[in-house]
């Protein structure tokens, strides 16, 4: 993380490189976060896992989904076709 000094330094040689207005215009481009709100790639590495953990979590309930919707309207067509045959004689 670069310290408030050391933007300070950058922005006063930018300015006398590229004069004020450039100089404000990159230093305005430039992200600046608290070191507290920076992402390290440990903590990208974290989430990443989560992530895979949530990815099979969803595979699995879709799977479930898709079987008890597939069951259960094959036992409503039976059910159907049973009355059907019922009151059709």
């Amino acid at each position: 993380m670069v310290s408030e000094p050391a933007r300070l330094s950058l922005y006063a040689r930018l300015e006398e490189v590229l004069g004020g207005e450039h100089a404000e215009t990159l230093m305005a481009s430039l992200p600046h976060y608290p070191p507290s709100e920076v992402a390290t790639k440990a903590d990208v590495a974290r989430l990443e896992g989560r992530f895979d953990r949530l990815e099979d979590r969803f595979d699995q309930l879709t799977r479930t989904f898709i079987t008890t919707t597939v069951g259960a309207m094959t036992a409503l067509t039976a059910i159907f076709g049973v009355i059907v045959a019922v009151f059709a004689r």
